[in-house]
């Protein structure tokens, strides 16, 4: 319930808006002093009253409740062998432009993050949805289309004794 009442009080904030405010604009929908005990974690937050204020503050009912937008999965990062695409890259003289566009990104990341030794890249959420979008695929055919190509970083299992 606390980290339900500061995200309300925190997206209240962040629009700029007082309690007396959203009491106003909501139509006394919402009473600055019932919003007001909502933030302090004074009053209990029912589910039909959650629903009215992710409604006015424009936000989904999850994100109120749990910080998280539904669009938000929880992933297993994207780690690039990069021994292998340097090997690709050098070997292979006409690649395929989707092989093309994904070293020249790559490259670019490691240019951008000034990463030159590294033999591992971890590629961040907003460099998958780029890639995605600029191959034009979604982000599991991106992962098994690295798989398939052997361009992911593979840990290695501890063996069971």
């Amino acid at each position: 319930m606390e980290e339900i009442a500061a995200r309300l009080r925190s997206i209240r904030i962040s629009r700029n808006l007082t309690l007396a405010d959203v009491e106003t604009k909501s139509h006394k929908q919402l009473r600055a002093v019932a919003l007001g005990s909502y933030e302090r974690g004074d009053r209990t937050l029912s589910v039909k009253k959650a629903a009215q204020l992710s409604d006015f503050y424009e936000v989904p009912l999850s994100y109120l409740l749990t910080g998280h937008s539904p669009t938000q999965s929880i992933e297993k990062r994207i780690m690039i062998d990069l021994r292998r695409v340097r090997a690709l890259s050098l070997s292979e003289g006409n690649i395929a432009s989707t092989q093309k566009i994904l070293f020249s990104f790559l490259f670019g990341i490691i240019k951008e993050r000034q990463d030159f030794n590294g033999e591992i890249l971890s590629l961040r959420k907003s460099d998958i949805d780029f890639l995605t979008i600029t191959i034009g695929c979604s982000d599991e055919e991106l992962q098994l289309y690295l798989a398939q190509n052997k361009l992911l970083f593979e840990t290695k299992e501890p063996s069971s004794l």
